[in-house]
């Protein structure tokens, strides 16, 4: 898990961070990407960070499925 270019260690360390920027910058958008290796309920606990916190501009990105 990465805020930016920087590792997260855990849920919570996401959440300090998240809070910091938004007390500096209330408005800033939030983008969350995944591949295929991450397990859905991380997605989960992640958008429930954000919903926690009030961060509203939250876009989602995903990839093309490779062919095969």
């Amino acid at each position: 898990m990465f805020l930016d270019a920087y590792p997260m260690a855990n849920i919570a360390d996401l959440e300090a961070r998240l809070r910091s920027e938004k007390a500096q910058n209330p408005d800033f958008p939030v983008v969350v990407k995944g591949d295929a290796t991450v397990q859905y309920q991380k997605v989960v606990e992640v958008l429930d960070v954000l919903r926690k916190l009030e961060i509203s501009k939250v876009g989602m990105v995903t990839g093309r499925p490779q062919a095969g």
